[in-house]
């Protein structure tokens, strides 16, 4: 996992324990608007990879 990676989860997880917008930018060093669309590429990136992973169970 590279740095923008490491910094896109951290922003998400941050999210996900119930923090701030505000107090996450602070944390990260950003404007929230950053911070936001940090979470918003984690759970994007995710949810790709998971999507690329899954296997259909019909197609086996």
């Amino acid at each position: 996992m590279d740095m923008d990676e490491q910094l896109h989860q951290l922003a998400w997880q941050l999210r996900h324990n119930g923090h701030g917008w505000s107090e996450i930018a602070a944390e990260l060093g950003c404007a929230e608007t950053v911070a936001r669309a940090m979470a918003d590429r984690y759970l994007t990136d995710t949810e790709a990879r998971a999507q690329k992973d899954q296997f259909s169970l019909f197609d086996l």
